[in-house]
């Protein structure tokens, strides 16, 4: 079989089974499957319902490839040309749910193992976490802590670069703004306090502090945005006494979680009529979520930011890459957010991203992945165990 042959045929695999996030079990299964098929020395399922695997080495480092088995759902498939579960070929490109994001790029690593050189290697580890799309990193940093036990040296996550190399992202946060007033029938509002019309006026200032939010050099504007927002009671005539807004919150590296709530607490006030309200609480709300394998977990919704800074090794890798495409490979930062959080962000390891998908086709219908850079990802996983033992000896 030709590598070609082998990283398509997993790919489509992937693709076909259905992984929503706390769905991942066949697909885990069939990833262990394709790993075993590959000739690593070792590979499981773990308590957490992760899949991992190792190839041994000889030398004392170790370096982990990581990605995520689960995708977010499909949406209006009306939107969609091809079944987002086909895993249907046109033109080059393999179309499906997860294809850039990023089941193609957990192909190309489990088809680069059979092409890995011999003689001196570090220790080589691959890690397909479920869970991602909802609480980045956090099954991730149970499969380095607690599975694997280690300290990696380099971690290589697949999200989709367009075959470029990420070298780091904006932090995410989820804020939550509870808004506290006081109900009355709705012919008489002015018998309450209606913290849906308070809630507005808070919207409004968020908004405006958006604009004036920090510039990072390398990761972008940060950047606030109201996603939901929820009112009790409803479907009554009652002024509402209770409204919360959930916020996405992007930031850079120079913002803590003090500087995120703080200054939003500062907006507000400044506003008067937000002041009417019996009291406004804002936080950072913590998550429960349960594995495909019914392990349950708590998240805390505050992800950092992180940026991995340039050496000779990613100097002599972006020539490599660069050599493989036929193209100017570039450095990038991604916009969304990563397992990055937990390894670089939260642990400081020197973490990069190399995926075949690219960046702006996550999460959107007609998903899909080039064949070609399937391929030419699965032919640079292979050499970066190599290239960077020769650059850090």
């Amino acid at each position: 079989m030709s590598i070609k042959s082998d990283v398509e045929r997993f790919a489509v695999e992937l693709i076909r089974v259905k992984s929503l996030s706390g769905e991942e079990g066949e697909a885990a299964n069939l990833a262990l499957e394709q790993l075993s098929s590959v000739g690593v020395d070792d590979a499981y399922i773990d308590k957490y319902g992760n899949v991992v695997a190792k190839v041994n080495g000889s030398v004392d480092l170790d370096i982990v490839f990581e990605g995520h088995l689960d995708h977010v759902p499909s949406g209006d498939l009306s939107n969609w040309s091809i079944d987002p579960y086909s895993g249907t070929m046109i033109d080059g490109k393999i179309f499906g749910r997860g294809s850039s994001d990023m089941k193609g790029a957990i192909a190309s690593m489990i088809a680069s193992i059979p092409m890995l050189p011999q003689g001196d290697m570090p220790n080589i580890y691959y890690v397909f976490v479920n869970q991602e799309e909802v609480v980045e990193g956090l099954l991730f940093k149970y499969a380095i802590e607690e599975t694997l036990e280690i300290e990696p040296d380099l971690v290589v996550l697949g999200e989709g670069t367009n075959l470029n190399i990420s070298l780091g992202q904006r932090g995410r946060c989820v804020l939550n703004i509870d808004v506290y007033g006081e109900s009355s029938h709705a012919s008489m509002p002015e018998k309450g306090i209606n913290a849906l019309v308070i809630a507005s006026k808070i919207i409004n200032k968020l908004i405006e502090l958006n604009e004036r939010l920090p510039i990072d050099q390398r990761l972008g504007r940060s950047t606030l945005t109201p996603t939901t927002i929820k009112c009790q009671p409803e479907y009554l005539p009652v002024v509402p006494d209770f409204c919360s807004i959930q916020v996405d919150r992007r930031f850079v590296p120079s913002e803590d979680e003090d500087a995120v709530l703080g200054e939003i607490r500062r907006e507000l006030t400044k506003d008067s009529v937000i002041e009417v309200a019996k009291s406004i609480n804002i936080y950072v709300p913590t998550m429960d979520i349960f594995t495909w394998n019914g392990v349950k977990l708590r998240s805390r919704l505050f992800f950092p930011a992180w940026i991995t800074d340039i050496d000779s090794f990613l100097k002599k890798l972006l020539i490599e890459v660069s050599a493989n495409t036929g193209k100017r490979a570039r450095f990038m930062y991604w916009r969304f957010s990563t397992d990055g959080v937990y390894s670089a962000g939260e642990k400081g390891y020197k973490t990069i991203g190399i995926g075949p998908g690219e960046e702006s086709l996550a999460h959107r219908p007609d998903e899909y992945v080039k064949l070609d850079h399937l391929v030419k990802a699965a032919e640079i996983y292979s050499t970066i165990p190599k290239l960077y033992l020769e650059m850090s000896g």
